[in-house]
């Protein structure tokens, strides 16, 4: 009888303790999953003046800048407050720096809520403001973005994506405030290593933004400034702990008010004080030089029953590098697109590009026009929707026809 009780008490003190356990183990939570994607494929024709004035052409068939995303989230013990992650690689323009084909340029997790959102990893760089009707984001790089001072590599992925620690709080609906601890690919001055896990800047902006869903017509849609700084290194020998700071400033305004024939204006300009730079000769040092740049964009789309057709755009660049007297920079780009179906567009722009004499000696050529036709098919699919998240994971790629800021959300 003994025995038995014994038996039967043990039974329960092992059934308490599995109890316990059970309680520990993870609810069975499916996350939504998004999936999406992008094949970009551009041909192209190019003719060059170089600084003799000899004209150098190339065709070439570009597959650079197609992308594949996983994107997941779900809420945390409420319901409104979620966690998510996400998962990108793309391909790699051939004559990159980079050892890969294929980079990895999204990799992040967070979390977030009707007023906030923390994100850790590597994503965009907070060195840009504003979207501009491009066929890539790189194609007006020197212009749009802070170029990144601390590393000798030509690779835009270095310029575009790094590491960070971003927070972002919504005042209201409309209005954020923004502050990230940057970690841009470096390289070492001595070994010429690169890493890429150094904090080694910081961003703070402030933004507002009203969707064309909650009101449309005439007026501003986005306006936003940005205080960028760079904690530079001794590269190529020049000066070392300098700070380099630039000031970032955007406006997109809606011009009109049909909502079926749409004009928009977007204007982005840095003002980048910069550092002192030996030449203008490397790309590294005309990111640290002291320059001015301002890229203006005018847009109309085509958008029966308010679904977009076509868009006809025009995009101009100007930059100029104080401390070098006549170094200046003018880029010309007319672009149109054109779709098909859904998610399945034809593309064309046409790009002019012309340097001042005294950087035509430092880049080794004065002029250049380059003409692109191409196809763009993108998808985006959602698996289990349930977490009202900021974004789609299309929305983290550039796209012709997307309005509005780089990063942030609504």
């Amino acid at each position: 009888m003994k025995i038995a009780i014994r038996i039967c008490i043990a039974a329960l003190l092992i059934g308490g303790a599995m109890g316990v356990r059970a309680l520990e183990i993870d609810p069975m939570v499916k996350p939504e999953i998004n999936i999406g994607g992008r094949a970009l494929v551009t041909t192209a024709y190019s003719e060059q003046t170089d600084a003799a004035g000899v004209k150098h052409s190339d065709t070439e068939l570009d597959i650079a800048d197609s992308s594949l995303l996983f994107g997941f989230s779900k809420y945390l013990f409420n319901n409104h407050d979620y966690g998510f992650g996400a998962l990108g690689i793309k391909t790699v323009e051939d004559g990159s720096d980079l050892d890969e084909e294929i980079y990895l340029h999204q990799l992040y997790a967070g979390i977030g809520g009707p007023r906030y959102e923390l994100t850790l990893g590597r994503t965009q760089l907070p060195n840009t403001l504003l979207k501009f009707p491009t066929l890539r984001d790189d194609d007006l790089l020197e212009f749009t973005h802070v170029g990144n001072g601390l590393a000798d590599r030509h690779a835009e992925e270095l310029q575009i994506y790094g590491g960070q620690v971003r927070g972002q709080w919504w005042f209201t609906p409309a209005t954020q405030l923004g502050l990230a601890f940057t970690a841009r690919a470096e390289e070492d001055p001595s070994s010429g290593e690169l890493s890429h896990g150094q904090f080694n800047g910081q961003t703070l902006w402030l933004a507002y933004e009203l969707l064309e869903s909650i009101k449309f017509d005439r007026g501003l849609r986005y306006a936003a400034l940005a205080v960028d700084r760079q904690s530079l290194n001794a590269l190529g020998g020049e000066a070392d702990d300098e700070d380099m700071t630039a000031v970032i400033g955007a406006l997109a305004v809606n011009l009109s008010n049909n909502p079926q024939a749409t004009w928009n204006l977007d204007l982005q300009a840095i003002v980048n004080n910069g550092a002192a730079v030996s030449a203008l000769d490397e790309a590294y040092r005309r990111a640290r030089a002291k320059s001015n740049a301002l890229v203006a964009a005018l847009r109309f789309g085509h958008r029966p029953h308010l679904q977009t057709r076509w868009q006809a755009a025009l995009t101009l660049g100007w930059k100029d590098f104080s401390d070098f007297s006549g170094a200046r920079s003018l880029v010309v780009a007319p672009s149109y697109v054109y779709h098909i179906g859904a998610g399945v567009e034809l593309l064309a722009q046409y790009r002019y590009l012309d340097n001042s004499d005294e950087l035509t000696q430092a880049t080794g050529f004065e002029k250049e026009h380059a003409v692109y036709l191409g196809i763009s098919f993108a998808f985006d699919y959602t698996l289990n929707e349930s977490v009202g998240t900021r974004n789609s994971i299309l929305n983290r790629e550039h796209n012709m026809t997307d309005f509005g800021p780089v990063f942030g959300g609504h």
